[in-house]
């Protein structure tokens, strides 16, 4: 007769201590029960080695265990069972972690609907599915239906005793989910907590600890938090070296961990040098890039224009310690004709590659997923297209170019005008950027049009109506839509393009006229936020038609209208009119 009691107490040993000789233990395990005809000792321990394989990354033998495990479990007629469910909660974990979610839901649900007809007590398998489930839902983008699933299972585990484990994997599930809807502190307290009662578990360390932990490196990663973070990842790996060997997770664990370091070393560089991403990129390319040019081009070096323009902090100047990270570091843009690249493009790409990897302490800037290809060798005329989908500026004169001017994105039009030319021996790469540089003055007026008129319904028309109506989150909105076209507004009369929406406030330091925008539209959506009640939407009301009085007041000012009228799609329309009179 094949014990298994005995059999599963010297599993936990094993694991404890000789963790790379479990899968031959196991096996031998499986043979035995096999040989006594012990059909559920069998199905036990290949749940158990179905588990062993999820966690290191053996998809075909896991397959195996799956396909036999169904085969028993139908010869013992167990369908129905809490056994059978058991088993298919196991086979449905292992399906989700090869990536076969909907087999995975399917046999989640089946055994929810055994485990909720023959468990009427707290019972930590239950709690298990809920845990399980939770991490589908939230890997197929239902986090709301992940969150109620996780606090069931938290509700369950807690009335169960010795649950101590259960209740620590729950609290890094919950982490996860919660630095997946950007509740970051939340995440970090419950990746704690985790990490804490694991760290008490002597002998019981699984995988989940490693999992805890590496949630907890990813939770001071993103607090800024980095020497804790890499010590966090750094134990994480131990435990999953120890326990598991090299599998997929170890290695994406080494990733992170890679990530962190770098992005540690970019922000100490960026402290101790002091310096701007403009100026590394210059002092990168007179080091290299240019003897790069004269050694292997000699005969191009009077046609290329070298610079740093584009996508990037660096290239508006906005760049610090933050933003010192995924494609932040040495790197410039060579760009050519369309001629010259066709000849000699990926040659000299290959040679832009082959330069020094990292300088003055900077990883260089290379392609990756977040930064594409914003260094390197560049056709001129597919930078241009591909930012604002024309080789070179529309010609305004005509009505097709106006309408094309109309549609290029406004932060894409700061893109390829920002950041700064090195050298431009042809004038080619500067004349046709000198051409994007500043709207038409026919396009910049229809624009600002456009923006007062969103102020002047947005803010000074629909927010008192919403608050009347008791529509709070309607009046939120009001408050974004006129804060987000008041920005709009104080740049087409700063006469300068916005960049990328998360750099809007930040360049609004830059104004030359409505120099304190910046500071009333900051206060009105603290205003927004903070009160609800009928003082704070008069202080709100107010704050917007004191803004919209200064706007007036510049609109008077540049001479765009002459109305002193505050309501400002009285001055929009003014504007409308004066576009009327001069196209005649």
């Amino acid at each position: 007769m094949f014990d298994l009691n005995e059999f599963l107490l010297e599993l936990d040993h094993m694991y404890a201590t000789n963790p790379k000789g479990v899968e031959a233990y196991l096996k031998s395990g499986l043979e035995e029960a096999g040989k006594c005809l012990d059909g559920p000792a069998m199905l036990t321990i290949l749940n158990e080695l179905m588990g062993y394989y999820r966690v290191m990354s053996k998809p075909e033998e896991c397959e195996w265990c799956i396909e036999k495990a169904v085969r028993i479990a139908e010869k013992l007629g167990i369908q129905g069972t809490t056994d059978y469910a058991t088993m298919l909660l196991n086979i449905g974990t292992a399906q989700r972690v090869m990536g076969q979610m909907d087999k995975a839901e399917s046999n989640y649900e089946e055994a929810y609907a055994i485990f909720k007809e023959k468990l009427h007590e707290p019972d930590y398998r239950m709690a298990t599915l809920y845990n399980n489930r939770s991490i589908l839902y939230a890997n197929t983008g239902r986090l709301k239906e992940a969150k109620a699933d996780l606090q069931m299972a938290m509700e369950l585990i807690q009335k169960l005793e010795q649950s101590d484990v259960e209740i620590a994997i729950t609290h890094a599930n919950i982490g996860n989910l919660c630095f997946a809807l950007q509740e970051l502190d939340e995440g970090l307290q419950h990746m704690q907590q985790a990490a804490e009662i694991f760290e008490c578990q002597e002998g019981k360390k699984d995988s989940h600890y490693a999992s805890a932990l590496s949630g907890l490196g990813e939770g001071y990663f993103r607090k800024g938090e980095l020497d804790k973070s890499i010590e966090t990842y750094e134990k994480a790996l131990e435990e999953i070296l120890a326990n598991y060997g090299e599998n997929d997770y170890y290695r994406v664990t080494v990733r992170n961990l890679e990530l962190v370091r770098d992005t540690k070393k970019r922000a100490e560089a960026v402290r101790n040098q002091k310096l701007k991403g403009m100026d590394i990129a210059r002092r990168y390319y007179e080091e290299y890039g240019k003897p790069m040019l004269e050694e292997k081009f000699p005969e191009y070096v009077d046609r290329v224009a070298a610079g740093l323009v584009g996508e990037g902090s660096e290239c508006l100047g906005y760049d610090d310690v933050t933003s010192a990270d995924h494609d932040f570091g040495p790197g410039f843009c060579l760009w050519l004709t369309r001629e010259d690249y066709e000849a000699v493009g990926r040659e000299m790409q290959r040679a832009y590659t082959e330069l020094p990897g990292e300088y003055m302490g900077f990883p260089a800037r290379n392609v990756t997923a977040q930064g594409g290809d914003r260094v390197g060798v560049l056709c001129m005329d597919e930078f241009f297209q591909r930012h604002t989908g024309y080789e070179q500026a529309p010609d305004v004169e005509t009505h097709s170019g106006l309408a094309r001017w109309m549609s290029i994105p406004i932060p894409a039009l700061r893109t390829v005008t920002n950041g700064e030319i090195f050298t431009d021996p042809l004038g080619e790469f500067t004349g046709r950027r000198e051409t994007f540089a500043a709207y038409p003055e026919d396009v910049r007026l229809r624009k600002l049009a456009m923006s007062l008129g969103v102020m002047a319904q947005a803010g000074q028309y629909n927010y008192g109506r919403m608050c009347k109506r008791g529509d709070q989150a309607a009046a939120w909105l009001c408050v974004s839509e006129f804060v987000n076209a008041a920005i709009e507004t104080g740049y087409h009369l700063n006469q300068m393009y916005q960049p990328f929406y998360k750099w809007k406030m930040r360049g609004m330091d830059e104004f030359h006229v409505l120099t304190d925008l910046k500071e009333k539209l900051t206060q009105l959506m603290q205003m927004s936020g903070a009160d609800s009640e009928n003082d704070g939407q008069s202080s709100v009301q107010s704050q917007i038609e004191d803004i919209c009085v200064e706007v007036v007041e510049e609109l008077n000012r540049q001479g765009l209208t002459e109305t002193k009228e505050a309501f400002l799609e009285i001055q929009k329309q003014e504007i409308i009119r004066r576009l009327q009179r001069d196209a005649r």
